[in-house]
């Protein structure tokens, strides 16, 4: 058996001392059998002890095997200076370990447990993981989504006094938020309801909330004008026809803000009025930049010949301006704009003019408005008549009336289903020939001329109201309500036919 000595110092109390780790390596098959009474005195260790600042020895003496097991299992394990390392001290025989001063017993004095700590109840605003969140008295939050006057609570802490907070399940909300059937905005750092203003939304939309906070939609007064909220997006509206609330048409523009005076739209123009907003049909507007337009029937800018407030004028196809001291389509308009010459096309169209709002329509009375009932075809001879066509041998039908027109000073201008370019005074004959007898047929004289012609007619439109079959109307609106029937377009060889 070989013996190892290291020495340590350490402090036990105010005395510094050195103790010896002994290390014994046995090796088995070295040791054999050994009686205690074969061993001789054998001493282990001389320990130095530091005393009051100078070392001293005190020796142990084992005699026997039964000695050296003894100390052996005294041995203990010491992590006085440094718990990373295991010391094994031998003490002195017969000796048991003792406190030097009354400092040591208080520090070795064993451990009281502390009695239970109760759990904080949470009260009030808490800044938590989700944001901030309420607790009522008994530390507890509200249950889903409530509306509630709560302290006073910001982004940047509670403050004073109360105010009404949307939360969920104590968490204030802020943003868009659904409450109560509808959307709401609240600021995100007071976290307060948003009224009368047009906000962006947590995801980038913008939308406008009225004076009880609640979204917007359809036609709203906002920072001096007006602007169109889509009912289901509550989006703003940009560029668009909108139909309001109420029932009046409006236009918004790029910007969404409402439109006034003259607009493109939809590949025409149209005229807003400044004051009521709305789409101006029929008139002679001035526009935002000084130029005077005429605008038809259903609003859009005219070109071509136009009657309007008892005369005939005629408006460019290009700069859509009013044309003066100039030809076109074979008519003359003087310095005024007004048409000079087309007496005899003038004629045809007054005769419906003057009776408008007096005649019925009927296929089985006089037919020519003598009886104050008339049709379509009846009509249109007597109208020929009284501007100076030759004498009519019958009253004449969709099917006859062809040859009486080209014996009056009209040719065949176009035929077919086609869209007809008309002028000032051509007579239309819808339904092929041999099948327009009846309600199979109409006849119409054109009133107006170019990208918006009107014409005027004896017809069923009103479905024999009385004092109410003679109709001005837009062409193309009308052929094609009628599932675009076979033209023919009559022209006079002379527009200008006195």
């Amino acid at each position: 058996m070989n013996n190892k000595k290291h020495f340590k110092l350490y402090k036990s109390g105010k005395n510094w001392c050195v103790m010896a780790i002994a290390t014994l390596a046995a090796t088995m098959g070295l040791i054999g059998v050994v009686n205690a009474d074969t061993i001789s005195s054998t001493t282990i260790s001389s320990t130095p002890e530091i005393t009051n600042g100078q070392p001293t020895t005190s020796n142990n003496s084992v005699s026997s095997v039964s000695d050296i097991n003894s100390a052996q299992e005294k041995q203990e394990v010491s992590n006085a200076d440094n718990k990373s390392k295991e010391t094994v001290m031998i003490p002195q025989a017969n000796t048991a370990p003792q406190a030097n001063n009354a400092k040591e017993k208080e520090q070795t004095a064993p451990i009281q447990p502390k009695a239970s700590e109760q759990p904080e109840v949470k009260k009030g605003w808490r800044q938590e993981q989700n944001g901030w969140t309420y607790y009522d008295n008994n530390g507890k939050t509200s249950s889903g989504r409530a509306y509630s006057y709560l302290p006073t609570i910001t982004a940047n802490g509670v403050g004073t006094g109360s105010n009404w907070y949307l939360t969920e399940n104590g968490v204030v909300l802020s943003g868009v938020q659904k409450w109560a059937g509808t959307y709401y905005d609240f600021d995100p750092t007071t976290y307060l309801r948003v009224d009368n203003n047009y906000v962006k939304s947590q995801w980038g939309d913008w939308y406008l909330f009225g004076n009880d906070g609640q979204i917007l939609s359809g036609v709203q007064k906002w920072a001096g004008t007006y602007y169109y909220f889509d009912p289901v997006t509550y989006l703003r509206v940009d560029n668009d026809y909108r139909q309001s609330q109420w029932g009046d048409w409006y236009m918004f523009g790029p910007d969404g803000r409402i439109a006034t005076k003259v607009y493109q739209w939809a590949g025409t123009y149209y005229y807003f009025d400044p004051v009521t907003y709305l789409r101006v049909d029929n008139d002679y507007r001035q526009s935002q930049w000084g130029d005077w337009y005429m605008f038809g029937p259903d609003g859009r800018i005219q070109t071509g010949a136009h009657r309007w407030a008892g005369s005939v004028y005629y408006f460019d196809p290009v700069t859509y301006l009013r044309v003066d001291n100039g030809w076109r389509e074979g008519l003359y308009f003087g310095a005024d704009g007004r048409l000079v010459n087309g007496g005899f096309s003038n004629r045809v169209i007054n005769w419906f003019l003057q009776r408008e709002g007096k005649i019925t329509y009927s296929m089985y009375g006089s037919r020519t408005g003598a009886d104050g009932t008339a049709d379509c075809s009846g009509s249109m001879t007597m109208a020929l008549r009284t501007a100076g066509a030759s004498v009519p041998r019958i009253i004449y039908s969709t099917e006859t009336l062809h040859g009486y027109l080209l014996n009056n000073g009209y040719y065949l201008a176009y035929e077919g289903r086609g869209t007809a370019s008309l002028q000032y005074g051509d007579v239309i004959i819808w339904g092929k020939k041999a099948a327009s007898l009846g309600g199979n047929g109409h006849t119409m004289v054109a009133t107006g001329s170019g990208n918006n012609p009107t014409v005027i007619s004896t017809c069923y439109l009103t479905q024999g109201q009385r004092g109410t079959a003679i109709q001005e109307v837009n062409y193309d609106w009308y052929w094609n309500d009628d599932n675009k029937p076979y033209q023919y377009v009559y022209r006079l060889i002379n527009q200008a036919r006195a």
